[in-house]
């Protein structure tokens, strides 16, 4: 009897630690195909031509915004509407676009100074904004809903500077919308692929003897969506800034190459802190 019962617990053993063995061996094989599924990336190739359809809109929303700065902070964005007019034989992409609203705030050194076009518009008045506040809606206003035109090869290159429309245009300066695209960055003639890099060089809307430099490169490619990291190396300027980085990722529409959100951050060399620049569809 002992013996039966010495066989049949030693088998119940047997079988328990078989049974552990084979749940462990089944965890771990699916964790290792979770953690290779993880890391593989896209083999895709893609093409790199923008590919808006007939109609196309679209409004970005541009800014930046410093945080944890000694000095202070700041915040500003502008709404960009884009609105494709004509796509030519030859694939050239011509837009009308407008600066719809512009909000900016900061508390620098104490003082604190906040505006946002579309509460004054609604409230039609300008009563409530101070000295310095008013000025700065005066220099913008003009602008507001003044349409441009701007026209872009097919890999989104700037072939035609933006121009205001109206008899009037003259009066308007152009630097204002410069740095406005519906495609924030330039893509290479290559097809796109995981690895795949190109350099766009540029140089500052504002200060055009300051060079800027983007190093892009494919991160990943998904069924939709077409992600992209950003180096952006900026000169120094006039001995009192010395040549600064900015790093991010931006993500991109895989059919149409229509911007969908990225950011980048760089260092503040003056009073510490970081800089973050947004780019996102409304």
């Amino acid at each position: 009897m002992r013996n039966i019962l010495y066989h049949r617990s030693l088998l119940y053993l047997c079988n328990t630690y078989t049974q552990f063995m084979r749940k462990s061996f089944y965890s771990i094989v699916t964790m290792v195909l979770f953690l290779v599924s993880c890391s593989q990336k896209s083999t895709d190739k893609v093409s790199s031509t923008i590919n808006f359809p007939k109609g196309f809109t679209q409004t970005l929303v541009l800014g930046t915004e410093t945080s944890a700065n000694k000095q202070g902070s700041f915040e500003e964005m502008s709404y960009v509407h884009f609105q494709l007019d004509e796509v030519t034989a030859d694939s050239t992409f011509v837009f009308t676009g407008k600066v719809t609203r512009m909000q900016y705030k900061s508390d620098i050194f104490g003082e604190k100074e906040s505006l946002d076009t579309e509460v004054i518009q609604s409230l039609n008045s300008t009563k409530r904004l101070s000295a310095t506040e008013l000025e700065m809606y005066n220099d913008i206003k003009q602008y507001l809903d003044k349409e441009f035109t701007l026209t872009l090869d097919k890999y989104g290159n700037i072939i035609k500077e933006a121009q205001f429309k109206g008899d009037d245009s003259y009066l308007y300066d152009t630097s204002f919308v410069d740095q406005y695209t519906p495609v924030p960055l330039a893509f290479p003639k290559e097809k796109l692929a995981v690895g795949t890099t190109w350099d766009f060089n540029t140089e500052n809307p504002l200060i055009a003897s300051q060079k800027i430099k983007y190093v892009y490169t494919v991160d990943d490619i998904t069924e939709d969506r077409i992600f992209v990291d950003v180096e952006m190396t900026i000169d120094g300027f006039a001995g009192m800034l010395k040549k600064n980085k900015a790093k991010g990722i931006y993500e991109i529409d895989r059919k149409t190459k229509r911007f969908i959100k990225g950011e980048r951050t760089m260092n503040i060399q003056t009073g510490g802190g970081k800089a973050i620049y947004k780019i996102y569809e409304l």
